[in-house]
């Protein structure tokens, strides 16, 4: 044994009778605590990556709730319409009314969903198209036409321009305000006006 071995050796012993742990082991304890460090700090980051992707997942969840919430108001108004049209021997002036109105809400979120202003307008021969009521008295349609305004109440948002020459029509603008829910939503069947 050379003299550089035994004196390592020596050293070693000496550590060894004074009850001071081996340098070794404390270099192998203080590797396996490195690798769990980073073995948890890599799981930290696969969670904090799997905590966006659920957080994206839940904010996708959100926005379809709520475009799935908007589409059943569409359809409600919509099979609101077309019991109004099924039952359009029964209905009266203010259901007429109701219908003219959600007929033109409806081609006004049209305009909106192709990129234009939420507009629509019908004079006499629409409003019969869109109550499918073709033998009601060409007066009383122009009567509904000048009169479902009353039912909002809102100028800016619905109004009847008459105009001479048979060019009278019943407006509606939705960048200029909100129909209320009791015209759009569900009818009542209270009477006419």
């Amino acid at each position: 044994m050379s003299s550089q071995q035994q004196n390592e050796e020596s050293q070693e012993n000496s550590l060894d009778r004074d009850g001071t742990p081996e340098l070794r082991t404390i270099a192998a304890r203080l590797e396996a605590h490195s690798k769990r460090i980073e073995s948890l700090e890599d799981e930290r980051e696969d969670v904090g990556k799997e905590h966006d992707a659920l957080r994206g997942e839940v904010e996708e969840l959100r926005q379809e709730n709520e475009d799935l919430r908007a589409e059943i108001e569409r359809l409600d108004a919509r099979t609101d319409l077309l019991s109004f049209v099924e039952n359009s021997d029964e209905m009266t002036a203010k259901q007429r009314r109701i219908a003219l109105i959600q007929h033109l809400k409806k081609a006004a979120e049209k305009e909106r969903e192709r990129g234009r202003d939420a507009k629509a307008s019908m004079n006499k021969e629409e409003a019969e198209a869109a109550l499918k009521y073709p033998d009601i008295d060409r007066t009383t349609f122009y009567d509904d036409l000048r009169k479902a305004p009353r039912l909002i109440g809102m100028n800016d948002v619905l109004w009847y321009e008459s105009n001479s020459g048979g060019e009278s029509r019943l407006k509606l603008n939705l960048e200029n305000g909100d129909l209320p829910g009791d015209v759009v939503g569900h009818p009542r069947r209270n009477g006419g006006e």
